[in-house]
């Protein structure tokens, strides 16, 4: 997901071109492994922070599973948006020079991309892949 936003803000900025594709795949690296750093460090602890504190009075096993389910996606959502963008915000010098309110804009504009690709193509892939690894 971080690599196909990585690719939409590029083709954004500058167009699809040479250059774009060239700086696109010099970034791949980097940016999967920052993406997979700040998950594994700080967004799967936040979401597991957030399902204990609102389900810690449930009972019914059920609800708890999809309450934690969408807890879990959106923190996911919100903390590798929030903070990938700005990222690429900080990496591009672009940041500093932003106001508050175009930080803000900006992060909806890219929070409501993310939550696209998330639903049209990354989540149906990864399902697809998960039951050609576990038909059961």
């Amino acid at each position: 997901m971080a690599s196909s936003m990585s690719w939409l803000g590029m083709a954004k900025s500058v167009g699809i071109n040479h250059n774009m594709w060239r700086v696109f795949w010099l970034s791949v690296g980097p940016t999967i492994a920052f993406a997979f750093v700040l998950n594994l460090l700080v967004a799967v602890n936040l979401s597991n922070l957030l399902i204990k504190w609102q389900t810690h009075r449930m009972v019914d096993e059920a609800k708890i599973q999809a309450k934690s389910t969408t807890i879990r996606s959106w923190t996911m959502l919100l903390t590798m948006c929030f903070t990938m963008s700005t990222r690429a915000l900080l990496l591009n010098g672009t940041l500093v020079h932003m106001t508050v309110s175009q930080f803000i804009l900006g992060f909806f504009s890219t929070l409501t991309t993310a939550y696209f690709i998330r639903d049209l193509f990354v989540m149906p892939a990864a399902t697809r892949l998960v039951f050609r690894i576990m038909p059961s």
